[in-house]
């Protein structure tokens, strides 16, 4: 469950936030690994604005195996998102991860530590940290684009993530059926291995489902269980 929880499920959920109009939100979700015994954990993830044009983007998980805490701090200047501060820390069984980072824009560098490692790196704009570039994917869709790259900092430098879409699909999930896109993650992805994403325009290109195969093996999961937009609670069925 590691890769997805602590890569993907750190995607889930970024739900009707465009930068030119992000609407706060709570979503819980379930994610599951699947094996001779599969191992489940239940999460939450949470958007809201602290100021104007300022935002918190929070995913947390607490299980008996694993333990999860992303978080990002986020402005919007000119309609761009642009991270400024990112926390980390997970716990996998008795395995331990962290990571702290800040974004200095003006200066284009990111500065902070990955585990016992210290990270000064510069960067070219947009940048967008491992949970935050969720919110730029959603950008890209919503203005009709099928092929989407990204520079994302994920563990200690930069580099690129890439997506595109290959289809579209009536979604069944615990909690009704939904209309999604079927995102591919084409980059970056290990041989034989294959990331898919289901993302409901419908709900502000909301992605509702993660799968991650290997050697065409569902092995990883993550499904939204419910949802909150503004407070308002989402009922699946009526969508």
């Amino acid at each position: 469950m590691k890769r997805l929880l602590i890569s993907s499920l750190i995607y889930a959920l970024s739900l009707t936030a465009l930068a030119e109009g992000m609407q706060p939100f709570t979503a819980e979700m379930e994610a599951i690994r699947h094996g001779a015994i599969d191992i489940k954990a239940r999460g939450t993830l949470q958007l809201r604005e602290t100021a104007p044009d300022e935002w918190h983007y929070r995913l947390s998980t607490d299980g008996r195996t694993l333990s999860l805490r992303e978080e990002s701090w986020l402005t919007v200047v000119d309609d761009q998102i642009r991270p400024t501060r990112y926390e980390f820390e997970s716990k996998v069984f008795w395995v331990k991860t962290t990571k702290s980072l800040r974004f200095d824009h003006e200066r284009q560098r990111v500065t902070g530590r990955v585990e016992k490692d210290r990270i000064d790196e510069g960067f070219a704009a947009p940048i967008y940290d491992a949970i935050g570039y969720q919110l730029a994917l959603q950008q890209a869709l919503a203005r009709g684009e099928e092929s989407i790259t990204l520079n994302v900092l994920r563990h200690k430098r930069p580099d690129d993530m890439s997506f595109r879409v290959i289809g579209e699909e009536m979604l069944q999930l615990p909690q009704g059926e939904i209309y999604t896109w079927i995102v591919e993650q084409t980059e970056p992805v290990s041989r034989d291995e294959r990331k898919l994403i289901w993302i409901a325009p419908g709900l502000g290109y909301t992605p509702m489902r993660f799968g991650r195969y290997e050697d065409g093996d569902l092995k990883e999961e993550i499904r939204v269980l419910s949802l909150q937009l503004n407070g308002q609670r989402v009922d699946f069925s009526q969508q």
